[in-house]
C-alpha cells in the first residue's frame, strides 16, 4: 500500500516492523546459521575484489564498454549480491535462490559473448549477437561451462536453483514438504520480512551450499577469463 495511503505514522511503523524483524532475523543467523550469513558476506566481498580488479585491468573507458564480463561484475554481481544480503535478512529465501540463478546466468552469457564475439567492440552488442541465436538459458550455462571445463558443474548449479525455486511447482513443492514435516508454512511463503525459527535452518543450509557453489564457479570462470582475454 502507498505511504500516502496509510498515512505517515502508519508507514512509519510498518517500515519500524521491517527493520525490527530483519535485525532479529540477522541476529538468528549470527547465533543460529553462521554458514550462511557468512557465504554471503563472502560473495559480497568477492563482488567487491571482482570490481576492483576489473577496474585496474581495464584502464579507460572503451576498454570498459568492449567487456561483456565487466558490465557483468559491476552491473550484476554486485547490485545482486548485496540484494541477496538484504533479501536474506528479510527471510526472503525464494529471491535468494532466484537472485543466484540470475547472477550464474549473466556471468556465463557474459563470458560466452566475449569469447565468441570478440571482434564487436561494444559489450552490448555482442550480448544482442548471442541473442539472436536464440539459445535457451540451459545451452547458454551448458556451452559457458563447457568452454570451462567445469560443465557438469554449471549445469547442477543451474538445475538446482531452476527447478526448486523458480517454477511455481518447485515453489509448492517447497511448502508442501515443510508442512508435511513441521505442520506449519515457510515464513516466506506467508509474508516478507518474517522472522527466521528453528525449522527453517534446512532451507538455509541449502542456501549456504548453493552460495558457496556460486562463488566456486565465480572464481573459476574469472580467473580463466582474464587468463584467456587478457
Amino acid at each position: 500500500m502507498h505511504p500516502e495511503a496509510l498515512g505517515e505514522s502508519a508507514s512509519e511503523k510498518m517500515l519500524a516492523h521491517i527493520f525490527r524483524v530483519m535485525r532479529e532475523n540477522e541476529k538468528f543467523l549470527h547465533n543460529r546459521a553462521e554458514g550462511i550469513y557468512d557465504a554471503v558476506m563472502r560473495l559480497v566481498n568477492d563482488a567487491i575484489d571482482h570490481v576492483g580488479f576489473a577496474s585496474k585491468r581495464m584502464k579507460d573507458s572503451k576498454q570498459h564498454a568492449e567487456r561483456s564480463m565487466v558490465f557483468f561484475v559491476h552491473h550484476i554481481l554486485m547490485p545482486f549480491s548485496y540484494a541477496l544480503y538484504v533479501d536474506l535478512i528479510a527471510g526472503n529465501a525464494p529471491a535468494c535462490f532466484m537472485e543466484l540463478r540470475l547472477m550464474l546466468e549473466a556471468m556465463a552469457e557474459c563470458y560466452l559473448a566475449d569469447f565468441t564475439y570478440r571482434e564487436l567492440s561494444f559489450f552490448h552488442d555482442r550480448l544482442e549477437s548471442l541473442e539472436k541465436e536464440k539459445l535457451r538459458a540451459w545451452r547458454i550455462v551448458s556451452q559457458a561451462g563447457k568452454r570451462l571445463g567445469h560443465e557438469d558443474r554449471y549445469l547442477s548449479l543451474w538445475g538446482k536453483l531452476s527447478e526448486d525455486w523458480l517454477h511455481p511447482k518447485g515453489i509448492a513443492d517447497k511448502v508442501i514438504n515443510y508442512l508435511v514435516e513441521t505442520s506449519d508454512m515457510p515464513a516466506w511463503s506467508l509474508i516478507v520480512p518474517m522472522n527466521y525459527v528453528q525449522e527453517d535452518l534446512v532451507g538455509l543450509d541449502e542456501l549456504s551450499a548453493r552460495v558457496s557453489q556460486f562463488r566456486d564457479l565465480l572464481k573459476t570462470t574469472m580467473e580463466n577469463y582474464w587468463q584467456e582475454i587478457p
